[in-house]
């Protein structure tokens, strides 16, 4: 979902985290299977909720490249496919592919990943993408000034351009070069006549992991993927600053650390859009949020807030974990009153379009559904991911309330964002985030309830560490950045 230029906290509506973004795309390949292009299907499929705005997969069968592209998500374009078909119009042993979340770039064929290069230096390749390549404006001119034409306005072609302007002798260094002009955000996957290349930046700022196959292998953005493919063994996060080669013909991979590592793992990976059933550093991410919460009650306690509820209820579904955790350590009774809709036609229905505040209203109320018969003269603490601009839980708090709530606590698992994100997270203005012009006092006014609490960024950290222990990326709560946004 893309932002309408120029606006603002009062003239859009946000639920979420899942109110202003379609999370961030997704990555899949496989090597050395029988039938590689459905393989990668189904990954896609099972990482749809990172990207429906459009969906890619090529496949090499010896040395030609084949490919469908199509605009929209992998479950609607691609359900008139059988097995069979996958293998007909994508043939080969291997196979790449992507689902499309745009941060940046319209809506058109030509920005759909993998991007096929036909003619180059090196031969053909095709290249996908996760992440927004930061500070690229002037390697942009460079590139335009010494020939290049741009087809597209996604990132990803930014790299494929910096490869064939290279000049290095093999494709190998060709890359190497690539990724040194460009630090970051990228995970991505290079397919060539002879091999795939699985790359990081050196920061680790989005996840990649690889697994054991059959005979071959498969590559995600997400290790949970690998739990729906029969027979599938998860091998290892791919490191940052490494890039993983599998070569035609060869048995085995090879792991090259092509940069030193800085890592800064995006923590809204965790906190939000990565599955609750994925990993990083060996931990779920489910476990993760439910410490959050955890942290919450702790952070209350040092405060000397005496938070006290009848109920912790979450806002579906990016409160859940966190929310099982606070309803744990406060002993209050954990019960899930706002009922999500999954019905699709409703959640196609983009709040944040509708022109009047009415019509915003009835989105939300067709989505979350509250149970107001357990809410009337109760204590309620209710607990979601993030506030980024606050409309939609003044809406909730007010549900509660009108329900007969005697005092509603809104608590989230997250800091106040504060800060844009030039990454691939679609908060690129901070006139989007009510946290960059309110106060704490001032958005729990906003939004009616009678306490506001927000995990700190030092409790963020603190969970890290007794979690993932990884370096994290920050800086949207005022933390650091991998490198500052010019």
């Amino acid at each position: 979902m893309l932002f309408i230029k120029g606006s603002t906290i009062n003239e859009e509506l946000g639920l979420n985290m899942r109110g202003i973004m379609n999370e961030e795309c997704a990555l899949a390949a496989a090597v050395g299977v029988y039938n590689p292009s459905f393989i990668v299907h189904k990954c896609l499929l099972a990482m749809e909720n990172r990207g429906e705005a459009g969906v890619g997969i090529v496949s090499r069968n010896g040395d030609e490249f084949f490919q469908v592209k199509k605009i929209g998500s992998v479950s609607t374009q691609f359900n008139d496919l059988r097995e069979d078909d996958f293998a007909r119009k994508l043939p080969g042993r291997i196979a790449i592919g992507h689902n499309r979340y745009a941060t940046k770039g319209n809506e058109s064929l030509d920005n759909i990943q993998p991007l096929v290069i036909e003619k180059s230096k090196y031969g053909p390749f095709a290249i996908t993408h996760n992440g927004t390549f930061v500070n690229t404006k002037e390697i942009e001119g460079e590139l335009i000034n010494n020939g290049a034409i741009f087809q597209s306005t996604t990132d990803t072609e930014l790299f494929a351009h910096l490869i064939t302007h290279s000049g290095e002798a093999t494709m190998e260094k060709a890359i190497e070069y690539a990724l040194k002009r460009i630090e970051t955000t990228y995970a991505l996957l290079i397919m060539t006549q002879d091999k795939l290349f699985a790359i990081k930046d050196r920061y680790g700022v989005r996840p990649l992991s690889i697994a054991r196959f059959k005979k071959g292998y498969l590559i995600c953005s997400e290790d949970h993927v690998f739990n729906s493919i029969p027979g599938a063994e998860l091998m290892y996060e791919i490191e940052p600053g490494e890039m993983v080669i599998f070569s035609k013909g060869k048995k085995g991979i090879k792991r090259k650390q092509y940069s030193k590592s800085d890592e800064h793992f995006c923590i809204f990976e965790a906190i939000y859009f990565s599955n609750p059933r994925s990993r990083y550093e060996g931990h779920y991410h489910e476990d993760f949020r439910i410490e959050t919460g955890i942290q919450i009650a702790i952070e209350m306690r040092k405060k000397g807030l005496d938070i006290q509820g009848d109920y912790v209820i979450p806002i579906l579904d990016s409160g859940k974990h966190a929310a099982i955790g606070l309803a744990e350590e406060l002993d209050i009774k954990y019960r899930e009153f706002f009922q999500r809709t999954h019905s699709y036609g409703i959640l196609q229905q983009r709040s944040f379009t509708a022109t009047t505040l009415q019509e915003r209203e009835k989105i939300v109320n067709l989505k979350l559904n509250l149970r107001g018969d357990k809410i009337n003269d109760r204590d309620v603490i209710i607990l979601d991911d993030s506030i980024v601009r606050s409309t939609t839980m003044k809406i909730l708090v007010r549900k509660l309330k009108e329900a007969g709530a005697k005092k509603v606590t809104v608590c989230i698992a997250s800091p106040p964002i504060i800060n844009i994100c030039p990454s691939g997270m679609d908060f690129q203005d901070t006139k989007q985030l009510i946290a960059y012009e309110k106060t704490i006092k001032g958005i729990r006014k906003i939004i009616g309830a009678d306490e506001l609490v927000y995990l700190s960024l030092d409790g963020l950290n603190q969970v890290i560490e007794r979690t993932y222990n990884c370096g994290i990326c920050s800086g949207c709560f005022g933390g650091k950045y991998p490198i500052e946004p010019q």
